[in-house]
């Protein structure tokens, strides 16, 4: 088998989805932001095919609410439909990390329970990140791709540009700073 056709037979997910997401951004600058959803429509099939966790991984993050770090409650993996695949406990920390058994089909949902409150949500729909930050702005996220039909990543992109705001002060392009996902509170 030629050098070519060995490369061409590799798996290019995480390659297909990062120029899928930078595609995502330029085009949200380009205009029609109000309507995100649309943009998504006709990825490749592949791009939403069922995916689980090939083998056991270890996710890590933060917790944190709209004021301060949350230090005591838990944090639960479930699936879609609310089974726990694990747990973990906050104590002190608003650090957690929680190992997701091989085989755990996607998307997933890591849920912070704290006392008194609604629990803050992220939901992952790939296998190829492990750091989440778990905030309101993750879980206003996760609530709006819910609403647009499910937890799927075609749904969780587009939640993220409804959902995600720009503040005044960095509305220009040459304030732009990294991924946009990140700074302004989206799903990983």
């Amino acid at each position: 088998m030629a050098v070519h056709e060995m490369v061409s037979k590799k798996k290019r997910f995480p390659k297909t989805t990062s120029l899928v997401l930078a595609g995502t951004v330029f085009l949200a600058g380009c205009g029609e932001p109000e309507k995100p959803a649309q943009m998504f429509q006709g990825l490749p099939q592949k791009f939403e095919e069922e995916l689980k966790f090939e083998k056991a991984q270890t996710l890590g993050g933060t917790v944190n609410d709209e004021k301060e770090p949350v230090t005591r409650g838990k944090v639960v993996a479930t699936d879609e439909k609310g089974n726990t695949i694990a747990e973990t406990s906050l104590e002190g920390s608003n650090r957690f990390s929680i190992v997701i058994p091989a085989g755990t089909p996607l998307p997933i949902l890591l849920k912070a329970y704290r006392e008194g409150s609604e629990p803050l949500i992220v939901a992952i729909a790939d296998s190829f990140e492990s750091q989440y930050n778990i905030n309101p702005k993750t879980t206003a996220i996760a609530e709006k791709a819910k609403s647009l039909g499910g937890y799927t990543r075609k749904n969780l992109m587009a939640a993220a540009m409804m959902t995600s705001t720009v503040p005044e002060e960095d509305k220009t392009t040459s304030g732009f700073r990294g991924d946009p996902t990140k700074r302004y509170g989206g799903w990983h």
